[in-house]
């Protein structure tokens, strides 16, 4: 596939992935004044076109898949046009700033038939992957509590990088880390629908430093949101931070018949996963971990595991009935 990448910041990892996933081709790295980088990405692949027009560069006749890694809040009008096109689309989480416009994509990659998915990468992790197939082959029995935590270093400290991940609608740990821990809830279980119980988020700045000067913050640091499986009695939890000082993931799964622990490195995706029944106490290591989608979408390879528009919409629409109800606490 040739690729189109959107995007340089969260991009360069897709630029890494892309690299390393046999039979892909960046063809051309668009960038919002950050040329130097889109350069340096593009220069893995001779000949990859640098360019600040991200629409231009969709248009190509030669572009079988666009990337999209830009904020939420400026991603519409770039995965529409792919999605017009009947061009496959890869986009980064959240889907978009709100839930109305996340529908909106949704039902014009169903309308258009373009394989539309969703960058959800902890699916990929063999760890996650192993609790999953675990869990729906019944070996905790019915499962009554799900419990994940997600942990990111991105916002140690006051300062930021990334002045727009301060903005409404566009960062905040429910956004950006709750709406993958919400659809790990989703895939690890396979039940489709949970209603928001209750929820609260965390803000410890006001104000953070950016890149060139004070950056004004709307959003939140930490998050807990609280769940009820649709018709059920399963509970579940989410905790998510972006200020803990290492990335890891957290994942128990308690059921009638025991309990199933995952943890994974999210430096190098490596994990554990233990099963607890009754006296009995079982782990299994897995190695590093890259978490690399795009080999699952390589064509006649099954995409179990590849996440939709649709996962994204049900993720996005939990997050942000979440914070409809969430009790917002200022730790400025």
């Amino acid at each position: 596939m040739n690729a189109a990448l959107i995007g340089t910041r969260r991009g360069a990892v897709h630029a890494r992935w892309l690299t390393a996933a046999p039979g892909f081709t960046v063809v051309g790295v668009a960038h919002d004044r950050d040329e130097r980088t889109a350069a340096a990405l593009a220069a893995r692949h001779p000949g990859a076109q640098v360019t600040s027009d991200a629409l231009s560069l969709v248009k190509r006749q030669d572009v079988d898949l666009v990337v999209v890694a830009v904020p939420p809040t400026v991603c519409e009008e770039v995965v529409a046009l792919a999605l017009r096109r009947g061009v496959r689309v890869v986009c980064e989480m959240p889907l978009a700033a709100d839930r109305d416009t996340a529908l909106r994509l949704a039902e014009l990659a169903a309308e258009s038939g373009a394989p539309a998915h969703a960058s959800f990468q902890w699916r990929c992790n063999e760890a996650l992957r192993q609790a999953r197939s675990r869990v729906l082959g019944g070996e905790v029995g019915e499962v009554v509590a799900v419990d994940i935590t997600l942990y990111d270093d991105s916002h140690l400290g006051p300062g930021t990088r990334w002045p727009w991940r301060q903005r409404a609608g566009a960062g905040g740990a429910l956004l950006e880390l709750g709406t993958h821990a919400l659809d790990l809830v989703r895939w690890t279980t396979a039940v489709p629908v949970w209603d928001v119980g209750s929820a609260w988020t965390h803000r410890l700045h006001d104000t953070r430093r950016g890149p060139h000067g004070p950056v004004p913050v709307e959003v939140d640091d930490v998050a807990q949101v609280e769940l009820r499986a649709y018709a059920r009695d399963t509970r579940a939890r989410v905790m998510v931070s972006r200020v803990d000082p290492e990335r890891r993931l957290t994942a128990v799964f308690t059921g009638s018949k025991g309990v199933l622990e995952v943890r994974v490195d999210g430096a190098d995706g490596s994990g554990v996963v233990t099963l607890r029944t009754g006296s009995r106490s079982v782990s299994r290591v897995t190695g590093p971990d890259d978490m690399n989608p795009y080999p699952r979408l390589v064509p006649d390879t099954a995409l179990d595991g590849v996440a939709t528009f649709d996962d994204a919409l049900a993720a996005l629409t939990s997050a942000h009935a979440a914070l409809a109800v969430a009790a917002p606490v200022s730790g400025a």
